[in-house]
């Protein structure tokens, strides 16, 4: 029976050491976005509060840092830079979120000769994901971001098929609420593959 009772004790102690620690994570997000000629970049922001809502994690920001800690290195991509700069200010982790292309593309999805052509917008967000866990130093991640989103169909009943027609283009408002929501469908993206990372829940 003694042994038995410490099979089940050594049973208990390594099913519990396979689980994840719940401890709050302390998370310096920096969010690297282009200029866009209809409005602002919103990432950020919806990264915050998407990523707030998870109770182990404490997001900081770079921009909110202390008078009295270093600037985030020029260089991130260099990983030792990174590492030393996390465990200088105290961060478990670091995730750089970094936006190269936010853009609207008009692409024919058919067309008859002569008659008329439909072409199919789309939204799309390009980039990369790094997270570095500073603890372990080490770059866990480096990753392509792509999103993409169908937005209306566009009927060009001319014969000349001028993609630069403004007739099919999508106004200033409509782009502004499908980049929005094209935001959104990122944030979801980057929550999804930042998970197994991170250890949300």
């Amino acid at each position: 029976m003694k042994t038995i009772g410490i099979f089940f004790t050594l049973c208990f102690f390594i099913a519990a050491s396979a689980i994840p620690s719940t401890g709050e994570k302390d998370i310096l997000l920096k969010v690297i976005t282009p200029e866009i000629a209809w409005a602002d970049s919103n990432i950020k922001t919806k990264i915050k509060q998407e990523f707030s809502r998870q109770k182990n994690i404490r997001l900081f920001f770079d921009e909110n840092r202390s008078l009295h800690d270093p600037e985030f290195p020029q260089d991130f991509y260099n990983t030792d830079s990174l590492i030393n700069y996390g465990k200088e200010i105290g961060r478990r982790y670091i995730m750089i979120v970094e936006i190269t292309s936010e853009r609207l593309e008009k692409r024919k999805s058919f067309h008859i000769p002569l008659i008329f052509h439909k072409y199919q917008a789309y939204g799309v967000i390009e980039g990369e994901l790094r997270i570095l866990d500073v603890d372990r130093g080490k770059l866990l991640t480096a990753e392509e971001i792509k999103v993409e989103k169908k937005g209306p169909r566009i009927l060009q009943a001319t014969m000349d098929d001028d993609i630069n027609d403004p007739d099919i283009h999508i106004t200033a408002p409509q782009k502004i609420r499908f980049f929005n929501e094209l935001e959104d469908q990122l944030v979801k993206y980057l929550k999804k593959k930042s998970r197994v990372y991170l250890g949300m829940r």
